[in-house]
């Protein structure tokens, strides 16, 4: 299970961060932008999705006797859950038609979504990793 999570994780970045690249060239077409938009959406749905409960409970009992590593784990949740919410925001705001009266201010709120997906990912590559890595490699019980 915990080398499911990690590898997971770690191909999500890759398809986040391509999808974030696609949508970058058409930031003053939004019409353009539209399609990646719904590519980029399907992508951190799934994405976050991954970091459900089940593993963040399985690395509380894992490092239940850990008091850094917990406090860690509680700040990457409350994280996600932030980003969670500026996901919902942001694609609430510029799913709608082509004609958005949103679109003017797509540009500005895309690159300041991108900044924090990409502040989470790099939070995740030097914080939740190492919790995964060490948890995966974990001994086994024979």
């Amino acid at each position: 299970m915990p080398e499911n999570y990690f590898q997971t994780l770690k191909v999500g970045h890759q398809f986040i961060v391509e999808a974030l690249s696609e949508v970058q060239p058409f930031l003053r077409s939004y019409p353009e932008a539209k399609p990646r938009l719904r590519a980029l959406s399907e992508s951190l749905a799934v994405f976050l999705g991954h970091q459900d409960k089940r593993m963040f409970d399985a690395l509380y009992d894992f490092y239940k006797n850990d008091r850094p590593s917990t406090k860690m784990i509680d700040f990457l949740l409350h994280d996600l859950k932030d980003l969670k919410i500026k996901y919902l925001i942001f694609f609430d705001k510029h799913s709608g038609e082509v004609l958005s009266h949103h679109k003017n201010s797509f540009p500005k709120d895309f690159m300041d979504f991108q900044s924090q997906v990409l502040g989470r990912l790099k939070i995740e590559e030097e914080y939740l990793f190492p919790l995964l890595k060490r948890w995966r490699n974990k001994p086994k019980l024979h």
